[in-house]
């Protein structure tokens, strides 16, 4: 009975390090889309600011930057943090059992 106990324990301790590492992925991915989102933000102003009148004036795109910017960064540092904190609570709970 013991070993089937210790077995057990072994496989959620397993499985919680697993999933450690797929939150550890996920964070890395919001990331990713942070970065992607504010260089996107950032093309779109340079590119609106050299063809005026073609999408919108140039200073629309000189105005919407830095909330693009910010949209981007809070979306994805959101994101980013409650992974960790998943992450973080699948450690700390694999190595209390």
């Amino acid at each position: 009975m013991p070993t089937a106990i210790a077995r057990r324990r072994d496989d959620w301790h397993t499985g919680l390090l697993r999933a450690s590492a797929r939150w550890s992925g996920r964070a890395e991915r919001c990331a990713g889309w942070t970065r992607r989102g504010v260089s996107r933000c950032r093309r779109w102003a340079r590119e609106g600011a050299r063809r005026p009148g073609e999408l919108a004036p140039p200073s629309w795109f000189a105005i919407a930057l830095p909330f693009g910017i910010g949209w981007y960064l809070a979306l994805g540092g959101a994101a980013r943090g409650w992974c960790r904190l998943a992450r973080w609570s699948c450690r700390v709970l694999a190595h209390a059992l």
